[in-house]
């Protein structure tokens, strides 16, 4: 008995030993050890998070489309080498050239193989189609704790193209509004015409200097080769619709979801405005036949002093034609004012998604998630368009950065993870470090003069898939109702031709398609 005694509290000595030499290695003797430092109470609960060189390395495949110039050609970029270390990850991307990208996810779906995280274009059914078929991670529950993603999108723009109470991707982010109309100062000075004032510029004003564009040699060359407006694939620029009443798409009247094919008082006013331009000249006569890249290519090579372009294409115009023409320079222009006052630029929907594979676990879906929200920071910004500190750049002592001999050879391929994939709403998103500051100025401010008369958004652009009707037969009778209208335009058919256009687009499937929509609207609120 006493040798069990002796046992017992020899043991009992032991464990009070061994809590006391605890206590004294986590701080002052008979703490408990939980107490956080003040390192821990600065970061909150990161500090139960393990460190960057502790955590697993997590493999992550991307798939993402590439345009002009491709991708990298391999996974060692700076910038790819900078997010590996920085998150713990070996980032494995994939470019697949844009007009092949959607047969390339079918046939990796076909497989069984697509990647962690890709991007789903808006053109495709495939985002529709897949978040059906439990394709994609539902974001909902996570985004809370990803407050600097959660933050970076409106909610109506996070919400487009989901069911409601879910979020199957991430937006491609875009500056709201980065179209605006543009003119040739130099074209103005030459007729001696003034700039026209914001309040000031009238569809009237706008139709008076097309036509001196088109009619009374502007570049002075003694021929008439140079024209008034245009455009291509469309009815029209939209801020020049809007001026008449008529969205580019669809907008809310009364309660009520209308397409402007349907809008017939406003479309004839329109088209009678358009008709006019064409008799007179002032139209440019092939805009019919306009495709791509054919009106910025009118503008470049110096036939086109009215465009409707973001900064960077106008600037890129401008660059072009001082080759020639030293004096060559483009001006920003606000939207015509219509004959009821409305004044309004187009407004950008971002209907790209970046997607996460639901076949990953937590631990890979929260990193990528962290990625993300960090991407859309000032910092992450920063570095995936201009590269990691030091790699692409130098920061001089008075605050401004001298490019480094590679960003001749790559432009702004440096930033393809940044135009290509995903990015932040920000109006500066085409500006780099190195770039002259009164450039930088011209960017901005033409991103922030646009916004001031921002139209509201496309109300259908995010629930087109709830309509049957729309996917079957929209992009028919939208392109039959175009071809009515291009005839009124040219004059081979009356302006109340529109009548029997109207009813024609109604009757094969307009009708039920504004049904439909009108429902599913409805049903979202």
């Amino acid at each position: 008995m006493k040798k069990r005694m002796y046992l017992t509290l020899a043991f009992v000595m032991m464990i009070v030993m061994v809590l006391g030499c605890s206590d004294q290695s986590n701080g002052t003797a008979g703490s408990k050890g939980n107490a956080p430092t003040t390192a821990d109470q600065s970061s909150g609960n990161e500090a139960d998070q393990p460190k960057e060189e502790e955590r697993e390395k997590l493999s992550i495949s991307m798939l993402a489309p590439s345009y002009a110039g491709g991708g990298w050609p391999d996974n060692n970029h700076p910038t790819i080498q900078y997010l590996n270390e920085k998150f713990n990850v070996e980032l494995n991307i994939q470019w697949i050239p844009g007009p092949n990208y959607d047969e390339k996810l079918n046939v990796m779906a076909a497989s069984g193989n697509l990647p962690d995280l890709y991007k789903v274009l808006p053109a495709s059914d495939l985002f529709i189609k897949w978040q059906g078929e439990g394709a994609f991670v539902d974001l909902q529950p996570y985004l809370k704790d990803y407050p600097n993603l959660q933050k970076a999108f409106p909610q109506e723009i996070w919400g487009m193209r989901n069911p409601k109470d879910k979020i199957y991707g991430v937006p491609q982010g875009s500056p709201n509004n980065p179209f605006s109309y543009v003119v040739r100062k130099d074209w103005l000075d030459n007729l001696g015409i003034e700039v026209p004032e914001p309040g000031g510029f009238t569809v009237d004003e706008f139709y008076r200097i097309a036509k001196a564009f088109a009619l009374e040699d502007p570049n002075q060359s003694g021929k008439q080769d140079t024209l008034g407006f245009s455009f291509g694939e469309f009815a029209g620029e939209a801020p020049l619709r809007y001026a008449f009443g008529l969205s580019p798409g669809w907008q809310e009247i009364d309660g009520q979801l209308v397409p402007f094919q349907v809008q017939a008082e406003e479309m004839k006013n329109y088209l009678t405005f358009l008709n006019r331009a064409y008799r007179e000249g002032v139209l440019d006569k092939d805009f019919p036949l306009n495709k791509g890249s054919d009106i910025q290519d009118k503008a470049s090579s110096g036939k086109l002093g009215i465009d409707h372009a973001i900064p960077v294409a106008m600037i890129r115009h401008e660059s072009k034609l001082k080759e020639a023409n030293p004096e060559a320079e483009f001006i920003q222009l606000p939207p015509p004012i219509g004959p009821t006052g409305i004044q309004l630029n187009d407004s950008k929907e971002m209907l790209d998604k970046i997607v996460l594979n639901t076949k990953m676990d937590e631990q890979k879906i929260n990193r990528i998630l962290e990625i993300l929200d960090w991407w859309v920071t000032e910092e992450g910004t920063d570095i995936i368009k201009n590269g990691p500190p030091g790699v692409y750049y130098t920061e001089n002592g008075d605050g401004t950065f001298t490019p480094a001999e590679s960003v001749k050879s790559e432009g702004n391929r440096i930033a393809i993870l940044n135009n290509w994939f995903f990015r932040s709403i920000a109006n500066d998103h085409d500006v780099y470090k190195w770039d002259p500051e009164a450039y930088k100025d011209r960017i901005i401010g033409f991103m922030e003069e646009a916004s001031t008369y921002a139209a509201p958004l496309d109300p259908v652009a995010g629930i087109t898939h709830l309509s049957p009707t729309y996917a079957k037969k929209a992009k028919e009778i939208e392109k039959d109702y175009l071809q009515d209208v291009y005839s009124i335009i040219i004059g081979t058919k009356p302006i109340d031709h529109l009548d029997s256009a109207i009813a024609k687009y109604k009757k094969n499937g307009g009708d039920q398609i504004i049904k439909e929509l009108n429902e599913a609207y409805q049903s979202l609120k």
